[in-house]
């Protein structure tokens, strides 16, 4: 056989081979980043940019959804709409930050700093451990999910996307954020 063509053929295999692993050798990236609390490390592994901007989208098509239904009874339901859109950049600016994004990793509230939870729960009780019992999912050859349960049983999608070998955390789903927020 003509050992050009098997050189070519190993290498696209292996090319092959770690665009599948690929996602799980960047969710090893993260995680290590994040219990080692190394914020430059971890932005090489998030799309902060893109991750803010489908944030934004997703609360703000959240807040119109409620406002729809509430403001039929309550006529300052129509300047609190004015407002939503700043008022969720000002949040999503505020949380999307490296302990932000691993507190929602350990199904935790974003409010409280990553710090502060690890000196709480290393008291004796439990450790803190980003993407503890959570589950994946291919959704595409180019997307990537991980689900991980929050602190009330409901999941929390983390999507990674891939830019030809890399991959990236582009997006987080949280289901009835808003509706959430707004009972606790």
């Amino acid at each position: 056989m003509n050992k050009p063509a098997v050189f070519v053929g190993l290498i696209i295999v292996a090319l092959v081979g770690y665009a599948a692993v690929g996602p799980l050798i960047t969710i090893y990236q993260i995680k290590s980043a994040v219990e080692q609390q190394n914020s430059e490390k971890l932005s090489g592994y998030v799309d902060f940019p893109t991750l803010r901007t489908n944030l934004k989208e997703q609360l703000n098509s959240e807040l119109m959804k409620k406002a729809a239904t509430d403001s039929k009874d309550k006529p300052f339901r129509a300047l609190g709409l004015a407002l939503s859109p700043k008022l969720v950049e000002t949040i999503v600016d505020s949380f999307v930050t490296p302990s932000g994004i691993s507190n929602l990793m350990a199904g935790k509230k974003p409010q409280q700093p990553v710090k502060e939870q690890q000196a709480q729960e290393s008291g004796g009780r439990k450790r803190w451990e980003p993407f503890k019992n959570s589950r994946y999912t291919y959704d595409s050859s180019s997307k990537f999910s991980v689900w991980v349960k929050d602190d009330k049983g409901e999941e929390i999608r983390f999507v990674l996307t891939r830019d030809v070998l890399s991959w990236k955390l582009s997006n987080i789903i949280i289901t009835g954020f808003v509706s959430r927020r707004g009972g606790s």
